[in-house]
């Protein structure tokens, strides 16, 4: 494809040629015992990827419809929940709480800054009523990575608060103890370090959580825990799943549980620094005080990031992450997620020299 572009953004990501086949292999039938075999297989790695022995589902949907379950599944409505903003991802869980009636009570962090956790501890001691804690490990918007190991030791003295994390951009190359780090509820996506095609929701969820399910009113037919974990239990899912992306997904599963969860994250360390090395050296500064890996924000004064953006895509074929609102001329942000190779980061770099000498003319 001559106008195929390097994918450099957040998700989707550039995908190795062997998964990209499996999506087009030929449709199965999915209620078969065969098809059982595959799915336990592929529950078994999700539990690995995930690092639980709770069970993690999946639904056919984007890593917002996965937020929107664990809202639903574990509040009613008039609940109260806390939820940390930092980004355009940590307000999604106040807007989707909020769309449902339930009592969403902010904790604002500035733009590229990462929670101090015992903010979360005097929330929590100064309003019983809050039934679950809303976190985002990696605000995808910014860069700026969370201490949610910190903040589920503080959660885990509370038993009528469970918490809740989104890991849609930080699952596999961040560090993530989901039942050693008392989350109760994690949520993810396929086409961040998964790098599979956009479609495939995750969710996992711990047994008190599922306490709390018992009793929430906003629990939706589609979304609701309790079938999809009946059918977890057989091996196999409460309505047709997504069968080509499952295709990949197997393959892609595989691929981590033989190389290894630490050396798969390791080897994206070591891409993302050789990114953020190369930008510096052209005289960016990374805006995290604590950047997550395969997320690199930069915020520019100097240079109008909506024409790098245009510029790297128009001119050089490169796609990276722009940003909207007030924030469109000051901030690109660039992923390594997926197939993004060393040469590929050399390929980038050159090219944003090149457009930085252009908007210097």
């Amino acid at each position: 494809m001559q106008n195929k572009k390097l994918l450099m953004v957040l998700g989707p990501t550039e995908i190795e040629e062997d998964i990209l086949k499996s999506g087009a292999e030929p449709q199965v039938y999915m209620r078969t015992a065969d098809y059982s075999n595959r799915l336990e297989k592929i529950f078994k790695n999700l539990q690995y990827v995930f690092q639980t022995k709770n069970p993690v589902v999946f639904f056919a949907s984007s890593g917002t419809g996965a937020m929107e379950a664990a809202v639903t599944n574990v509040l009613s409505k008039n609940d109260t929940a806390l939820y940390i903003n930092g980004g355009s991802f940590g307000e999604r869980w106040g807007k989707i709480c909020k769309t449902h009636g339930v009592n969403a009570i902010e904790i604002k962090v500035k733009f590229g800054k990462s929670i101090d956790p015992e903010l979360v501890r005097k929330e929590l001691d100064k309003n019983h009523n809050i039934k679950a804690v809303f976190a985002t490990l990696d605000e995808t918007s910014s860069g700026a990575l969370t201490d949610v190991k910190a903040i589920g030791e503080i959660v885990k003295d509370y038993p009528n608060t469970i918490f809740v994390v989104d890991c849609v951009s930080a699952l596999i190359v961040e560090p993530l103890q989901t039942d050693d780090w008392h989350i109760d509820i994690t949520v993810s996506s396929s086409q961040k370090a998964m790098a599979i095609p956009p479609g495939l929701g995750f969710m996992s969820i711990s047994e008190k959580a599922l306490e709390f399910a018992k009793t929430a009113d906003l629990r939706t037919f589609y979304f609701d825990i309790f079938d999809h974990i009946a059918n977890w239990k057989r091996n196999q899912t409460p309505f047709t799943p997504a069968v080509s992306l499952l295709n990949q997904l197997e393959k892609r599963l595989e691929k981590i549980a033989s190389e290894g969860l630490e050396n798969y994250r390791n080897r994206y360390y070591k891409l993302t620094e050789l990114i953020r090395k190369g930008l510096v050296e052209l005289g960016f500064e990374i805006l995290a005080a604590h950047p997550a890996n395969c997320v690199t924000g930069i915020l520019t004064e100097k240079y109008d990031a909506s024409e790098i953006v245009r510029i790297m895509r128009e001119k050089h074929n490169i796609e990276i992450a722009p940003s909207g609102g007030d924030l469109k001329t000051k901030l690109f942000r660039v992923g390594n997620f997926g197939n993004i190779t060393k040469k590929d980061i050399e390929l980038f770099l050159h090219a944003m020299k090149e457009t930085l000498k252009e908007l210097q003319k």
